[in-house]
Parts: structure tokens; C-alpha cells; sequence
């Protein structure tokens, strides 16, 4: 019995060492929730500069397309004005997609990726469509 209450009390020595108070997990919740939150803003703002330098090169592309259907005629013109019409539509929803993108949360910025990454695959398609049309009309 003696050598039990002695080990309390030696335990009861360390016992500072081993605590952890509610302040000192508050302190380390709150600190991971920053470092999470630093990270998921990290990620969009790499995202978002992503998009934004893709989308410029796009449409540049996009304007290279519409110089070489000026140089076409009759249907082969008109059907490579509506497929550049339709391009930059969609160019014009992603720019929309990434004001929103600029002005989401942290939450809400990852569901937005998605539909981003769909959509700029959607582009890049009809991109990729529209140039092999004027390659095959040349």
C-alpha cells in the first residue's frame, strides 16, 4: 500500500509535464485551423492563376483562329465564325467563373474547382475542334 501511494505522489510530480490544459488546445485548434485555412488559400490563389494564365492563352489562340477565318469564304467562313462565336462564350463564362472564384471562401472555392476544371475541358475542346476544322479547310 505504501509503495502505491508513493507512486501517486511521485506521478502526481509529473503531472504538470503531462497536462495539457484547455487554453493549450484551444491555442493548437486554432493554430491547425489557421494553417489549414493559409493551405486551402494557397491552392486557389495557385488555381486561380492557373486559370487566368490559361484562359489569356486561349484567347490569344482564339484570335489567331479569327484573323485566319477572315481569309475564308462562304460556308467554311460562317461555320468557323459560329464555332469561334461559341468559343468565346464559353471564354467569357470561365472570366465570370473566376471573378466568383476571386470573391469565394475557402469552402466554397473547392466545389467551384471542379466545375472550373470541367469547363475549361469543355474549352479546350471545342478549341481543339475548331482548330483541326481550319487545318482540315486549308
Amino acid at each position: 500500500m505504501k509503495s502505491v501511494f508513493a507512486l501517486l505522489i511521485a506521478l502526481s510530480a509529473f503531472q504538470p509535464a503531462f497536462a495539457t490544459t484547455a487554453e493549450e488546445v484551444k491555442q493548437k485548434t486554432s493554430d491547425a485551423a489557421t494553417s489549414a485555412a493559409n493551405y486551402s488559400k494557397e491552392q486557389k490563389d495557385a488555381f486561380q492563376k492557373e486559370m487566368e494564365a490559361k484562359l489569356a492563352e486561349m484567347k490569344k489562340e482564339t484570335a489567331e483562329l479569327k484573323k485566319a477565318a477572315a481569309d475564308k469564304t462562304g460556308e467554311a467562313k460562317k461555320e468557323m465564325n459560329d464555332q469561334i462565336a461559341a468559343l468565346e462564350k464559353k471564354q467569357e463564362s470561365m472570366s465570370q467563373d473566376l471573378s466568383k472564384l476571386k470573391k469565394s471562401s475557402g469552402k466554397a472555392w473547392s466545389h467551384m474547382k471542379d466545375g472550373m476544371s470541367k469547363a475549361w475541358d469543355s474549352i479546350s475542346d471545342s478549341y481543339a475542334k475548331a482548330k483541326s476544322e481550319y487545318a482540315e479547310q486549308k
